[in-house]
């Protein structure tokens, strides 16, 4: 595969980036974890939008399915886990102006979730930690809150609580399933499968996978033997990236990233160019982006560039031509690289 990349802002401790479509149009939605805006940039004409000039502290953009490009977006958790007044609130641009109301006050959600089930919406909010302090408390572990929302995403009005004790909870990813959406958490206790329930009076379906201190995982069949591998950043905001196989029920190392890192955060798992591959980046030490391939000698990693810094990463496309959208938080930047596949040498 090719990278080619693109710079796309300038934008200070750049954290949370998505796609979404708008009037027909893609465009690129980026915010930062620290005081400070979120742009949105048409994929067409590069045009850059202010969405808000403060107050910042995004850790999550979830666009809205069905609407012209309204998106949730977290506000107010800041750096240095300062998150007691963290809110969701629900963006919308209206007559060419972008604008935004309080959807939900939520404290310390790190990331949260639109999940779909049986023609029904559930909202899923992964909380940090559950103190009432003005920064977190990892001795008053994280939970997991839900709730079935309406077609209009109206907020509810009540959440529950489905899980507890799950102390620094801050990995999040979605997959797709063929009739459904579900998910993956990581926390200090380990890493869990997540789905909505079949109906919403019946309780959401909770699986323990690992039992190791996990930051963040990705989950992808990288061996194309129909079963999906695990890709574990460890321990909270760790030093290494392992991804781990299921061999008769249980799930074991297979493969660890070989030369040094630090401070693991960016981590994606999927089909990129028409191949299952792993990415992920770190935000200290070389500040790589790197990607994981499957060979006939197992996993390979292969380094997309150093000295950025990746926070999180988006990944989107027909599948020959595909894109990364990238927040490089540690060189204040958005990039977008764009990903083809090789032509053979003849």
């Amino acid at each position: 595969m090719k990278f080619q990349k693109q710079h796309l802002c300038q934008l200070p401790c750049c954290y949370a980036v998505s796609p979404l479509m708008q009037d027909g149009r893609l465009k690129y939605v980026l915010a930062t974890d620290d005081i400070g805006p979120c742009y949105c940039i048409d994929a067409q004409s590069m045009e850059c939008e202010t969405v808000w000039q403060e107050p910042g502290g995004t850790m999550s953009i979830v666009p809205l399915p069905g609407t012209n490009g309204d998106f949730l977006a977290t506000q107010l958790f800041l750096p240095n886990f300062s998150a007691l007044h963290a809110k969701i609130m629900r963006v919308m641009r209206i007559n060419g102006q972008w604008q935004q109301q309080l959807w939900m006050q939520l404290p310390y959600v790190h990331r949260f979730d639109i999940l779909q089930r049986g023609g029904q919406n559930y909202f899923l909010g992964c909380i940090l930690s559950t103190t009432d302090q003005e920064q977190a408390d990892w001795s008053k572990p994280g939970i997991l809150v839900a709730a079935p929302i309406d077609a209009d995403f109206t907020p509810p009005a009540q959440l529950e609580t489905i899980a507890v004790g799950m102390s620094r909870n801050h990995g999040y990813f979605r997959v797709e399933r063929d009739d459904y959406s579900m998910c993956y958490t990581a926390c200090d206790q380990g890493v869990f499968q997540i789905a909505p329930p079949p109906h919403p009076d019946l309780p959401w379906e909770i699986k323990t996978l690992l039992d190791i201190p996990a930051s963040d995982v990705a989950v992808c069949d990288l061996d194309n033997d129909g079963e999906e591998e695990l890709a574990v950043i460890q321990p909270f905001h760790g030093n290494e990236f392992v991804i781990y196989k299921k061999y008769d029920g249980h799930y074991q190392e297979i493969y660890r990233y070989p030369t040094p890192v630090d401070f693991l955060h960016a981590i994606w798992g999927g089909t990129l160019c028409g191949e299952n591959v792993f990415l992920a980046g770190c935000r200290a030490l070389d500040k790589e982006l790197f990607l994981i391939r499957w060979t006939s000698n197992g996993p390979k990693e292969e380094v997309i560039e150093r000295g950025f810094g990746p926070s999180n990463v988006a990944v989107f496309g027909d599948g020959e031509t595909d894109y990364v959208l990238t927040a490089n938080r540690q060189k204040d930047e958005g990039a977008l690289f764009t990903v083809r596949k090789e032509e053979p040498i003849l």
